[in-house]
Protein backbone atom coordinates (compact mmCIF):
# COMPACT_ATOMS: atom_id res chain seq x y z
CA UNK A 1 0.00 0.00 0.00
CA UNK A 2 1.34 3.34 -0.64
CA UNK A 3 1.65 5.98 1.84
CA UNK A 4 -0.67 9.30 1.68
CA UNK A 5 0.95 11.98 -0.67
CA UNK A 6 2.26 15.08 1.48
CA UNK A 7 0.36 18.23 0.37
CA UNK A 8 -2.73 16.48 1.19
CA UNK A 9 -1.80 15.94 4.76
CA UNK A 10 -0.64 19.46 5.03
CA UNK A 11 -3.68 20.72 3.86
CA UNK A 12 -5.69 18.84 6.44
CA UNK A 13 -3.72 19.83 9.40
CA UNK A 14 -4.19 23.98 8.35
CA UNK A 15 -7.73 22.71 8.71
CA UNK A 16 -7.55 21.78 11.65
CA UNK A 17 -5.72 24.23 13.16
CA UNK A 18 -7.84 27.36 11.62
CA UNK A 19 -11.01 25.75 13.11
CA UNK A 20 -9.24 25.41 16.12
CA UNK A 21 -8.49 28.77 16.19
CA UNK A 22 -12.05 30.03 15.48
CA UNK A 23 -13.39 27.83 18.05
CA UNK A 24 -10.42 29.52 20.84
CA UNK A 25 -11.63 32.70 19.75
CA UNK A 26 -16.01 32.45 19.73
CA UNK A 27 -14.83 30.64 23.26
CA UNK A 28 -12.89 33.48 23.74
CA UNK A 29 -15.78 36.32 22.72
CA UNK A 30 -18.20 33.99 24.37
CA UNK A 31 -16.46 34.29 27.51
CA UNK A 32 -15.96 37.83 27.13
CA UNK A 33 -20.10 38.09 26.39
CA UNK A 34 -20.77 35.91 29.52
CA UNK A 35 -18.75 38.46 31.42
CA UNK A 36 -19.47 41.60 30.38
CA UNK A 37 -23.71 40.88 29.93
CA UNK A 38 -24.34 42.92 32.89
CA UNK A 39 -21.40 44.81 33.27
CA UNK A 40 -19.74 47.70 31.04
CA UNK A 41 -17.37 46.79 28.32
CA UNK A 42 -13.73 48.40 29.25
CA UNK A 43 -12.45 51.48 27.72
CA UNK A 44 -15.99 53.88 29.07
CA UNK A 45 -16.20 56.79 30.98
CA UNK A 46 -19.28 58.44 32.15
CA UNK A 47 -19.01 62.24 32.65
CA UNK A 48 -15.21 62.03 33.49
CA UNK A 49 -15.40 58.44 35.37
CA UNK A 50 -13.94 55.22 34.25
CA UNK A 51 -16.73 52.60 34.42
CA UNK A 52 -15.68 49.85 32.66
CA UNK A 53 -15.95 46.55 33.77
CA UNK A 54 -18.36 47.54 36.13
CA UNK A 55 -22.49 47.15 36.98
CA UNK A 56 -24.93 49.47 36.24
CA UNK A 57 -25.64 50.31 39.80
CA UNK A 58 -21.87 50.09 40.76
CA UNK A 59 -21.19 52.94 38.03
CA UNK A 60 -24.00 54.77 39.02
CA UNK A 61 -22.52 54.56 42.47
CA UNK A 62 -19.38 56.03 41.41
CA UNK A 63 -20.66 58.53 39.33
CA UNK A 64 -22.50 59.77 41.75
CA UNK A 65 -19.88 59.97 43.98
CA UNK A 66 -17.17 61.15 41.51
CA UNK A 67 -18.90 62.52 38.99
CA UNK A 68 -19.44 66.19 37.67
CA UNK A 69 -22.84 66.06 37.72
CA UNK A 70 -23.98 70.14 37.65
CA UNK A 71 -21.08 70.98 34.79
CA UNK A 72 -23.53 70.95 31.90
CA UNK A 73 -22.65 74.16 30.21
CA UNK A 74 -25.53 76.49 29.68
CA UNK A 75 -28.31 76.47 27.67
CA UNK A 76 -28.59 79.58 25.06
CA UNK A 77 -32.43 80.50 25.02
CA UNK A 78 -33.15 82.66 21.59
CA UNK A 79 -36.42 85.05 22.41
CA UNK A 80 -37.35 88.26 20.64
CA UNK A 81 -33.96 88.73 18.82
CA UNK A 82 -31.75 88.37 22.19
CA UNK A 83 -30.34 85.48 23.32
CA UNK A 84 -30.58 84.40 27.55
CA UNK A 85 -28.00 82.21 28.77
CA UNK A 86 -29.87 79.91 31.53
CA UNK A 87 -28.44 77.02 33.12
CA UNK A 88 -29.71 73.60 32.47
CA UNK A 89 -31.37 73.30 35.92
CA UNK A 90 -33.16 76.78 36.26
CA UNK A 91 -34.61 74.72 32.67
CA UNK A 92 -35.49 71.68 34.87
CA UNK A 93 -33.03 69.83 34.05
CA UNK A 94 -31.69 67.68 36.85
CA UNK A 95 -28.07 65.40 36.59
CA UNK A 96 -29.65 61.54 37.19
CA UNK A 97 -26.38 59.01 37.78
CA UNK A 98 -28.53 55.85 36.98
CA UNK A 99 -29.56 57.23 33.64
CA UNK A 100 -26.03 58.22 32.97
CA UNK A 101 -24.77 54.47 33.24
CA UNK A 102 -27.41 52.76 31.54
CA UNK A 103 -26.17 54.48 28.89
CA UNK A 104 -22.34 53.68 29.23
CA UNK A 105 -24.16 50.24 29.63
CA UNK A 106 -25.64 50.32 26.03
CA UNK A 107 -22.08 51.11 24.41
CA UNK A 108 -21.16 48.29 22.33
CA UNK A 109 -24.55 46.92 22.59
CA UNK A 110 -26.41 48.86 19.79
CA UNK A 111 -26.68 48.25 15.88
CA UNK A 112 -25.52 45.31 14.47
CA UNK A 113 -22.63 42.95 15.68
CA UNK A 114 -20.20 44.93 13.26
CA UNK A 115 -21.44 48.20 15.08
CA UNK A 116 -21.37 47.03 18.23
CA UNK A 117 -17.77 45.45 17.91
CA UNK A 118 -16.35 48.57 16.24
CA UNK A 119 -17.80 50.48 19.42
CA UNK A 120 -16.06 48.03 22.06
CA UNK A 121 -12.83 48.24 20.07
CA UNK A 122 -12.82 51.73 19.79
CA UNK A 123 -13.90 51.84 23.84
CA UNK A 124 -10.97 49.45 24.75
CA UNK A 125 -8.50 51.44 22.09
CA UNK A 126 -9.31 54.74 22.34
CA UNK A 127 -11.67 55.34 25.27
CA UNK A 128 -15.48 56.34 25.43
CA UNK A 129 -17.07 59.27 27.36
CA UNK A 130 -20.70 59.48 28.02
CA UNK A 131 -22.11 62.56 28.73
CA UNK A 132 -24.51 63.23 31.67
CA UNK A 133 -28.23 61.75 31.62
CA UNK A 134 -30.78 63.60 32.88
CA UNK A 135 -34.88 64.57 33.63
CA UNK A 136 -36.38 67.31 32.97
CA UNK A 137 -39.03 68.38 35.78
CA UNK A 138 -41.45 70.02 33.42
CA UNK A 139 -43.17 72.63 36.20
CA UNK A 140 -39.90 74.11 36.78
CA UNK A 141 -39.54 74.65 33.02
CA UNK A 142 -42.65 76.13 32.01
CA UNK A 143 -42.36 78.34 35.15
CA UNK A 144 -38.98 79.15 33.50
CA UNK A 145 -39.92 80.15 30.23
CA UNK A 146 -43.14 81.67 31.26
CA UNK A 147 -40.88 84.55 33.35
CA UNK A 148 -39.22 84.86 30.09
CA UNK A 149 -42.54 85.22 28.18
CA UNK A 150 -44.15 87.76 31.01
CA UNK A 151 -40.94 89.77 31.05
CA UNK A 152 -40.67 89.86 26.60
CA UNK A 153 -44.11 89.93 25.74
CA UNK A 154 -46.14 93.06 24.60
CA UNK A 155 -50.18 93.34 25.14
CA UNK A 156 -51.28 94.71 21.30
CA UNK A 157 -52.38 98.61 21.86
CA UNK A 158 -55.98 98.67 20.46
CA UNK A 159 -56.74 101.72 18.16
CA UNK A 160 -58.39 104.80 19.69
CA UNK A 161 -60.40 107.62 19.02
CA UNK A 162 -59.32 111.16 20.86
CA UNK A 163 -60.12 114.63 20.47
CA UNK A 164 -57.62 116.86 19.17
CA UNK A 165 -57.71 120.01 17.72
CA UNK A 166 -61.63 119.91 17.86
CA UNK A 167 -61.28 116.89 16.18
CA UNK A 168 -62.15 113.34 16.66
CA UNK A 169 -58.92 111.96 15.36
CA UNK A 170 -58.47 108.13 15.49
CA UNK A 171 -54.79 106.38 16.57
CA UNK A 172 -53.61 103.61 14.66
CA UNK A 173 -53.15 100.24 16.50
CA UNK A 174 -50.41 98.15 17.12
CA UNK A 175 -49.53 94.47 17.22
CA UNK A 176 -48.18 92.96 20.67
CA UNK A 177 -46.37 89.50 20.38
CA UNK A 178 -46.01 87.25 22.86
CA UNK A 179 -44.00 83.89 23.26
CA UNK A 180 -44.83 79.99 22.48
CA UNK A 181 -44.17 78.32 25.76
CA UNK A 182 -45.40 74.75 24.61
CA UNK A 183 -43.37 74.79 21.37
CA UNK A 184 -40.34 75.53 23.54
CA UNK A 185 -41.25 73.35 25.99
CA UNK A 186 -41.53 70.37 23.87
CA UNK A 187 -38.52 71.39 22.08
CA UNK A 188 -36.03 70.70 25.54
CA UNK A 189 -38.40 67.66 26.25
CA UNK A 190 -37.55 65.97 22.73
CA UNK A 191 -33.72 67.11 23.88
CA UNK A 192 -32.44 68.38 27.19
CA UNK A 193 -28.67 68.01 26.12
CA UNK A 194 -29.24 70.79 23.55
CA UNK A 195 -27.15 74.05 23.56
CA UNK A 196 -29.54 76.08 22.19
CA UNK A 197 -33.49 76.55 22.44
CA UNK A 198 -35.66 78.50 20.83
CA UNK A 199 -38.53 80.07 22.10
CA UNK A 200 -40.55 81.75 19.13
CA UNK A 201 -41.99 84.61 18.75
CA UNK A 202 -45.25 85.04 17.61
CA UNK A 203 -47.61 88.56 16.87
CA UNK A 204 -50.61 89.12 18.74
CA UNK A 205 -53.08 91.35 16.93
CA UNK A 206 -55.29 94.42 18.19
CA UNK A 207 -58.54 93.61 19.20
CA UNK A 208 -59.68 97.20 17.93
CA UNK A 209 -58.70 97.62 14.07
CA UNK A 210 -58.05 101.64 13.35
CA UNK A 211 -60.15 100.87 10.41
CA UNK A 212 -63.24 99.68 12.58
CA UNK A 213 -63.01 103.68 13.72
CA UNK A 214 -62.54 105.62 11.29
CA UNK A 215 -66.34 105.45 9.93
CA UNK A 216 -67.50 106.64 13.11
CA UNK A 217 -65.20 109.22 14.18
CA UNK A 218 -65.96 110.73 10.61
CA UNK A 219 -69.42 110.57 11.53
CA UNK A 220 -68.98 112.02 14.73
CA UNK A 221 -67.30 115.25 13.22
CA UNK A 222 -69.96 115.64 11.25
CA UNK A 223 -72.24 116.46 14.11
CA UNK A 224 -69.63 118.71 15.63
CA UNK A 225 -71.36 122.16 15.77
CA UNK A 226 -72.15 124.83 18.47
CA UNK A 227 -75.78 124.07 20.06
CA UNK A 228 -77.55 126.89 22.38
CA UNK A 229 -79.76 126.01 25.36
CA UNK A 230 -82.27 128.21 25.92
CA UNK A 231 -83.14 128.61 29.68
CA UNK A 232 -86.47 130.11 29.85
CA UNK A 233 -87.71 131.14 33.68
CA UNK A 234 -90.95 131.54 34.63
CA UNK A 235 -92.18 135.51 33.51
CA UNK A 236 -90.08 135.32 30.79
CA UNK A 237 -86.68 135.99 31.69
CA UNK A 238 -84.33 134.30 28.74
CA UNK A 239 -80.68 132.73 29.83
CA UNK A 240 -78.88 131.20 26.91
CA UNK A 241 -75.95 128.52 27.69
CA UNK A 242 -74.20 127.92 24.45
CA UNK A 243 -72.05 124.83 24.28
CA UNK A 244 -68.97 124.82 22.18
CA UNK A 245 -68.14 121.67 19.91
CA UNK A 246 -65.93 120.32 21.90
CA UNK A 247 -68.52 120.27 24.75
CA UNK A 248 -71.01 118.86 22.26
CA UNK A 249 -67.97 115.91 21.50
CA UNK A 250 -67.93 115.48 25.40
CA UNK A 251 -71.62 113.86 25.14
CA UNK A 252 -70.74 111.55 22.55
CA UNK A 253 -69.20 108.00 23.33
CA UNK A 254 -67.84 106.73 19.79
CA UNK A 255 -67.96 102.78 19.92
CA UNK A 256 -67.44 100.38 17.05
CA UNK A 257 -70.99 99.67 16.82
CA UNK A 258 -71.77 102.90 16.70
CA UNK A 259 -72.72 106.49 18.24
CA UNK A 260 -73.69 106.42 21.96
CA UNK A 261 -74.42 109.46 23.86
CA UNK A 262 -72.36 109.60 27.58
CA UNK A 263 -75.25 109.46 29.99
CA UNK A 264 -73.20 110.53 32.70
CA UNK A 265 -71.49 113.84 30.52
CA UNK A 266 -75.23 115.06 29.73
CA UNK A 267 -76.05 114.77 33.04
CA UNK A 268 -73.18 116.41 34.14
CA UNK A 269 -74.01 119.50 31.68
CA UNK A 270 -77.59 119.43 32.63
CA UNK A 271 -76.99 120.15 36.23
CA UNK A 272 -74.32 122.78 35.79
CA UNK A 273 -77.26 124.39 34.00
CA UNK A 274 -79.30 123.89 36.70
CA UNK A 275 -77.04 125.02 39.51
CA UNK A 276 -76.49 128.63 37.02
CA UNK A 277 -80.05 129.16 36.36
CA UNK A 278 -82.36 127.46 38.98
CA UNK A 279 -83.96 129.57 41.76
CA UNK A 280 -84.93 128.10 44.98
CA UNK A 281 -88.38 128.61 46.23
CA UNK A 282 -88.54 130.80 49.22
CA UNK A 283 -90.50 129.57 52.16
CA UNK A 284 -92.89 131.97 54.02
CA UNK A 285 -91.22 133.17 57.53
CA UNK A 286 -90.35 136.00 60.19
CA UNK A 287 -87.65 138.12 60.03
CA UNK A 288 -87.07 140.70 63.20
CA UNK A 289 -85.42 143.86 64.07
CA UNK A 290 -81.87 144.19 64.85
CA UNK A 291 -81.10 144.23 68.63
CA UNK A 292 -78.35 143.60 70.88
CA UNK A 293 -80.62 142.23 73.63
CA UNK A 294 -82.52 138.41 73.72
CA UNK A 295 -84.99 137.86 70.88
CA UNK A 296 -87.32 137.46 73.34
CA UNK A 297 -87.66 141.36 72.85
CA UNK A 298 -87.75 142.01 69.58
CA UNK A 299 -90.91 141.56 67.21
CA UNK A 300 -91.46 139.60 64.37
CA UNK A 301 -92.77 140.07 60.96
CA UNK A 302 -93.83 137.94 58.04
CA UNK A 303 -92.11 137.94 55.03
CA UNK A 304 -94.58 136.45 51.84
CA UNK A 305 -93.33 133.35 50.04
CA UNK A 306 -91.70 133.34 46.56
CA UNK A 307 -91.73 130.68 44.10
CA UNK A 308 -88.83 129.42 42.38
CA UNK A 309 -87.74 126.87 39.05
CA UNK A 310 -85.80 124.57 37.85
CA UNK A 311 -85.03 122.21 34.97
CA UNK A 312 -86.64 119.33 34.79
CA UNK A 313 -83.64 117.09 34.60
CA UNK A 314 -84.92 113.78 33.35
CA UNK A 315 -87.21 115.90 30.29
CA UNK A 316 -84.13 118.03 29.36
CA UNK A 317 -82.05 114.44 29.04
CA UNK A 318 -84.68 112.97 26.91
CA UNK A 319 -84.84 115.96 24.69
CA UNK A 320 -81.12 116.95 24.48
CA UNK A 321 -79.95 113.26 23.35
CA UNK A 322 -81.90 112.94 20.51
CA UNK A 323 -80.76 116.45 18.99
CA UNK A 324 -77.39 115.35 19.19
CA UNK A 325 -77.60 113.23 16.22
CA UNK A 326 -79.23 116.07 14.01
CA UNK A 327 -76.26 117.97 12.70
CA UNK A 328 -78.90 120.75 11.90
CA UNK A 329 -80.15 121.53 15.26
CA UNK A 330 -78.77 123.80 17.02
CA UNK A 331 -80.73 125.24 19.68
CA UNK A 332 -83.08 123.30 22.64
CA UNK A 333 -85.37 125.05 24.57
CA UNK A 334 -85.11 123.01 27.90
CA UNK A 335 -87.98 122.11 29.74
CA UNK A 336 -88.11 124.53 33.10
CA UNK A 337 -91.20 123.72 35.84
CA UNK A 338 -92.30 125.99 38.85
CA UNK A 339 -91.26 125.08 42.57
CA UNK A 340 -93.75 125.91 45.14
CA UNK A 341 -92.96 126.83 48.61
CA UNK A 342 -93.50 124.33 50.55
CA UNK A 343 -94.85 127.32 53.73
CA UNK A 344 -97.15 130.23 52.60
CA UNK A 345 -97.87 133.20 54.86
CA UNK A 346 -101.51 131.35 55.66
CA UNK A 347 -99.57 128.59 57.10
CA UNK A 348 -98.19 130.60 59.68
CA UNK A 349 -99.68 132.16 62.88
CA UNK A 350 -99.89 136.18 63.36
CA UNK A 351 -96.52 137.20 64.64
CA UNK A 352 -98.71 138.58 67.50
CA UNK A 353 -99.93 135.27 68.41
CA UNK A 354 -96.19 133.71 68.87
CA UNK A 355 -94.92 132.65 72.41
CA UNK A 356 -91.89 131.31 73.76
CA UNK A 357 -92.37 127.91 74.26
CA UNK A 358 -88.88 127.32 75.75
CA UNK A 359 -85.54 127.88 75.68
CA UNK A 360 -82.00 126.69 76.41
CA UNK A 361 -78.64 128.31 77.15
CA UNK A 362 -75.20 126.75 77.52
CA UNK A 363 -71.61 129.04 77.85
CA UNK A 364 -68.47 127.75 76.34
CA UNK A 365 -66.34 130.25 77.73
CA UNK A 366 -62.29 129.16 77.66
CA UNK A 367 -63.13 128.05 73.89
CA UNK A 368 -60.34 128.50 71.14
CA UNK A 369 -61.27 131.01 68.44
CA UNK A 370 -61.99 128.47 66.43
CA UNK A 371 -64.87 126.55 68.10
CA UNK A 372 -66.33 130.27 69.20
CA UNK A 373 -66.48 130.92 65.45
CA UNK A 374 -68.04 127.13 64.67
CA UNK A 375 -70.62 127.64 66.89
CA UNK A 376 -71.73 130.87 65.76
CA UNK A 377 -71.66 129.68 61.91
CA UNK A 378 -73.85 126.79 62.80
CA UNK A 379 -75.88 128.43 64.70
CA UNK A 380 -76.62 131.39 62.17
CA UNK A 381 -77.56 128.65 59.72
CA UNK A 382 -80.50 127.13 62.73
CA UNK A 383 -81.60 130.97 63.58
CA UNK A 384 -85.29 131.48 62.02
CA UNK A 385 -85.77 128.03 60.74
CA UNK A 386 -89.31 126.66 60.85
CA UNK A 387 -90.03 123.23 61.66
CA UNK A 388 -93.67 122.64 59.81
CA UNK A 389 -96.54 120.20 61.24
CA UNK A 390 -95.80 116.97 61.12
CA UNK A 391 -92.03 117.94 60.39
CA UNK A 392 -89.26 115.45 61.39
CA UNK A 393 -86.11 118.39 62.52
CA UNK A 394 -82.67 117.24 60.95
CA UNK A 395 -80.07 119.26 62.75
CA UNK A 396 -77.22 118.36 60.10
CA UNK A 397 -79.92 118.73 56.99
CA UNK A 398 -80.90 122.65 58.56
CA UNK A 399 -76.99 123.44 59.30
CA UNK A 400 -75.46 121.71 55.84
CA UNK A 401 -72.25 120.41 55.08
CA UNK A 402 -69.95 121.02 58.13
CA UNK A 403 -66.49 122.10 55.98
CA UNK A 404 -64.13 124.57 55.24
CA UNK A 405 -65.98 125.57 51.84
CA UNK A 406 -68.96 126.58 54.06
CA UNK A 407 -67.39 128.20 56.53
CA UNK A 408 -66.48 126.34 59.17
CA UNK A 409 -62.77 125.91 60.54
CA UNK A 410 -61.00 123.65 62.59
CA UNK A 411 -61.40 122.65 66.28
CA UNK A 412 -61.40 119.37 68.24
CA UNK A 413 -63.68 116.55 67.58
CA UNK A 414 -64.41 113.05 68.96
CA UNK A 415 -63.35 110.64 66.24
CA UNK A 416 -61.75 106.94 66.86
CA UNK A 417 -61.97 107.04 70.13
CA UNK A 418 -59.26 110.08 70.50
CA UNK A 419 -60.11 113.76 70.84
CA UNK A 420 -58.53 114.77 67.76
CA UNK A 421 -58.49 118.08 65.54
CA UNK A 422 -61.44 117.96 63.00
CA UNK A 423 -63.49 120.85 61.09
CA UNK A 424 -66.29 121.86 62.96
CA UNK A 425 -64.95 121.10 66.76
CA UNK A 426 -67.81 123.35 68.65
CA UNK A 427 -70.31 122.33 66.34
CA UNK A 428 -71.90 120.14 68.95
CA UNK A 429 -72.64 122.50 71.77
CA UNK A 430 -75.06 123.87 68.82
CA UNK A 431 -76.61 120.48 68.36
CA UNK A 432 -76.41 119.80 72.78
CA UNK A 433 -78.14 123.74 73.18
CA UNK A 434 -81.12 122.77 70.20
CA UNK A 435 -82.14 119.13 72.10
CA UNK A 436 -82.54 120.33 75.21
CA UNK A 437 -84.82 123.39 73.57
CA UNK A 438 -86.83 120.72 71.51
CA UNK A 439 -86.50 118.52 74.47
CA UNK A 440 -88.07 120.88 76.86
CA UNK A 441 -90.83 121.39 74.04
CA UNK A 442 -91.98 118.09 74.51
CA UNK A 443 -91.13 117.14 71.17
CA UNK A 444 -90.55 113.45 70.37
CA UNK A 445 -86.91 112.13 69.86
CA UNK A 446 -86.43 110.44 66.92
CA UNK A 447 -82.27 110.11 66.93
CA UNK A 448 -80.04 111.40 69.30
CA UNK A 449 -76.70 110.56 70.29
CA UNK A 450 -74.44 110.96 73.59
CA UNK A 451 -71.11 111.95 73.32
CA UNK A 452 -68.83 108.85 74.17
CA UNK A 453 -67.56 110.84 77.10
CA UNK A 454 -68.45 113.74 79.34
CA UNK A 455 -67.84 116.58 78.15
CA UNK A 456 -67.47 119.67 80.51
CA UNK A 457 -68.92 122.19 78.24
CA UNK A 458 -72.80 120.42 78.59
CA UNK A 459 -72.48 121.00 82.39
CA UNK A 460 -73.30 121.41 84.86
CA UNK A 461 -76.40 118.98 83.71
CA UNK A 462 -74.36 115.50 83.20
CA UNK A 463 -76.72 113.35 80.61
CA UNK A 464 -78.42 116.06 78.23
CA UNK A 465 -76.18 116.62 75.26
CA UNK A 466 -76.69 115.61 71.74
CA UNK A 467 -73.43 114.70 69.76
CA UNK A 468 -73.19 115.33 65.75
CA UNK A 469 -70.66 113.58 63.57
CA UNK A 470 -71.72 114.14 59.71
CA UNK A 471 -72.75 111.92 57.97
CA UNK A 472 -73.23 109.11 60.88
CA UNK A 473 -74.54 111.07 63.49
CA UNK A 474 -77.96 113.62 63.60
CA UNK A 475 -80.49 114.94 65.84
CA UNK A 476 -84.13 114.35 64.85
CA UNK A 477 -86.96 115.80 66.41
CA UNK A 478 -90.53 115.26 65.36
CA UNK A 479 -92.77 118.62 65.44
CA UNK A 480 -95.83 116.56 66.70
CA UNK A 481 -98.06 119.98 67.49
CA UNK A 482 -100.53 121.29 65.03
CA UNK A 483 -98.75 124.35 64.04
CA UNK A 484 -95.43 125.59 63.00
CA UNK A 485 -92.47 126.16 65.59
CA UNK A 486 -89.74 129.29 65.01
CA UNK A 487 -86.30 128.28 66.00
CA UNK A 488 -84.09 131.93 67.09
CA UNK A 489 -80.49 131.66 68.35
CA UNK A 490 -78.80 134.47 69.97
CA UNK A 491 -74.81 134.24 70.98
CA UNK A 492 -73.83 136.51 73.56
CA UNK A 493 -70.48 137.44 73.35
CA UNK A 494 -70.07 138.98 77.18
CA UNK A 495 -71.08 135.65 78.37
CA UNK A 496 -69.99 133.16 75.80
CA UNK A 497 -73.24 131.62 75.75
CA UNK A 498 -76.13 130.48 73.68
CA UNK A 499 -79.61 130.55 73.48
CA UNK A 500 -81.84 128.45 71.54
CA UNK A 501 -85.20 129.17 71.76
CA UNK A 502 -88.48 127.21 70.30
CA UNK A 503 -91.84 130.31 69.56
CA UNK A 504 -94.70 129.03 68.39
CA UNK A 505 -98.84 129.02 69.32
CA UNK A 506 -99.62 127.93 72.96
CA UNK A 507 -99.43 124.12 72.59
CA UNK A 508 -101.61 123.34 76.34
CA UNK A 509 -98.71 121.33 77.07
CA UNK A 510 -96.17 121.28 80.29
CA UNK A 511 -92.66 120.04 80.10
CA UNK A 512 -90.69 119.47 83.20
CA UNK A 513 -87.39 117.88 83.43
CA UNK A 514 -85.95 116.29 86.24
CA UNK A 515 -82.24 116.92 87.96
CA UNK A 516 -80.07 113.86 86.31
CA UNK A 517 -79.22 111.00 88.50
CA UNK A 518 -75.96 109.16 88.52
CA UNK A 519 -76.39 105.34 88.59
CA UNK A 520 -73.17 104.61 88.53
CA UNK A 521 -69.25 106.47 88.02
CA UNK A 522 -66.37 104.15 86.55
CA UNK A 523 -62.75 106.27 87.61
CA UNK A 524 -60.99 107.04 84.14
CA UNK A 525 -57.83 105.10 83.56
CA UNK A 526 -54.20 106.31 83.88
CA UNK A 527 -52.90 108.43 81.70
CA UNK A 528 -51.27 107.02 78.70
CA UNK A 529 -47.82 108.30 77.29
CA UNK A 530 -47.00 107.84 73.78
CA UNK A 531 -42.87 109.19 72.70
CA UNK A 532 -43.08 111.42 70.03
CA UNK A 533 -39.79 111.94 68.35
CA UNK A 534 -40.79 115.42 67.23
CA UNK A 535 -41.00 116.75 70.40
CA UNK A 536 -38.14 118.05 71.83
CA UNK A 537 -35.98 115.92 74.74
CA UNK A 538 -38.52 116.81 78.17
CA UNK A 539 -41.10 118.39 76.32
CA UNK A 540 -44.72 116.74 77.66
CA UNK A 541 -47.81 117.68 75.14
CA UNK A 542 -51.37 116.65 76.18
CA UNK A 543 -53.83 115.78 73.72
CA UNK A 544 -56.06 113.90 75.67
CA UNK A 545 -58.19 115.01 79.06
CA UNK A 546 -59.48 112.32 81.65
CA UNK A 547 -63.06 112.03 82.28
CA UNK A 548 -64.80 109.58 84.14
CA UNK A 549 -67.43 107.36 83.05
CA UNK A 550 -71.29 107.85 83.82
CA UNK A 551 -74.25 106.07 83.71
CA UNK A 552 -76.82 108.61 83.85
CA UNK A 553 -80.40 108.89 83.81
CA UNK A 554 -83.07 111.89 83.82
CA UNK A 555 -86.44 112.02 82.83
CA UNK A 556 -89.40 114.67 81.54
CA UNK A 557 -92.97 114.72 82.45
CA UNK A 558 -95.53 116.29 80.12
CA UNK A 559 -98.67 117.19 80.54
CA UNK A 560 -100.94 117.79 78.05
CA UNK A 561 -104.92 117.30 76.60
CA UNK A 562 -103.97 113.28 76.41
CA UNK A 563 -103.04 113.31 79.62
CA UNK A 564 -99.76 113.16 81.97
CA UNK A 565 -96.83 110.59 80.59
CA UNK A 566 -93.18 110.65 81.74
CA UNK A 567 -90.16 109.50 79.58
CA UNK A 568 -86.72 108.69 80.24
CA UNK A 569 -83.58 109.80 79.28
CA UNK A 570 -80.87 107.43 79.52
CA UNK A 571 -76.88 108.12 78.89
CA UNK A 572 -73.29 106.03 79.71
CA UNK A 573 -69.90 107.83 79.13
CA UNK A 574 -67.24 105.78 78.77
CA UNK A 575 -64.42 106.23 81.29
CA UNK A 576 -61.59 108.78 79.24
CA UNK A 577 -57.89 108.70 79.76
CA UNK A 578 -55.24 111.69 79.43
CA UNK A 579 -53.11 111.41 76.52
CA UNK A 580 -49.89 112.77 76.39
CA UNK A 581 -46.97 112.72 74.01
CA UNK A 582 -43.97 113.25 75.19
CA UNK A 583 -40.40 113.70 73.92
CA UNK A 584 -37.89 110.67 73.79
CA UNK A 585 -36.04 111.19 77.27
CA UNK A 586 -39.56 111.28 78.64
CA UNK A 587 -41.57 108.40 77.15
CA UNK A 588 -42.91 107.06 79.99
CA UNK A 589 -42.30 109.60 83.15
CA UNK A 590 -44.77 107.87 85.28
CA UNK A 591 -42.57 104.96 85.82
Amino acid sequence: MNPPHPPIRAAKTRRKVALAGVLGIAVLLGGIELYFGSRIFPGVMADGVAVGRMTVEEAAAQIAAQGRLTNRSLVAVQAGGRTYQLSAAELGWRADAMATAQAAFRIGREGGLADSLRERWAAWRQGVNVPVSGVVEKAVLYRRLERLNLALKQPPKNAEVEFKNGRFVVTPDTPGRRFNVERAAASFLADPSTATLELPMEEVAASVQASEYEARAAEANALLRPITLNYTQPGGALKTYTLRPEQVAGLMVLKKEGLEANPAAVRKLLRQVAKAYDQEAVNAHYVWGTSSSLPATLAFTVVGEKPGWKLDLKAAEEALVPLLWQPDARTLDLPVVTVEPTLKAADLPEPSQLVLLSSATTTFKGSSAERIHNVRTAASRLDGYIIAPGETFSFNQVVGDIAPETGFKEGLVISGGRTVPGVGGGVCQVSTTTFRALYKTGLPVVERNPHAYRVHWYDPIIGFDAAVYQPYLDLRMKNDTPSPLLLRTYYDPDKVSLTVSVWGLPIGRTVTISDPVILSRTPHPPAKYIEDDSLRPGVRKQVDWAADGYSVRLSRTITDASGTRTEVLSTRYRPWQAVYLVGPSQAHPGR
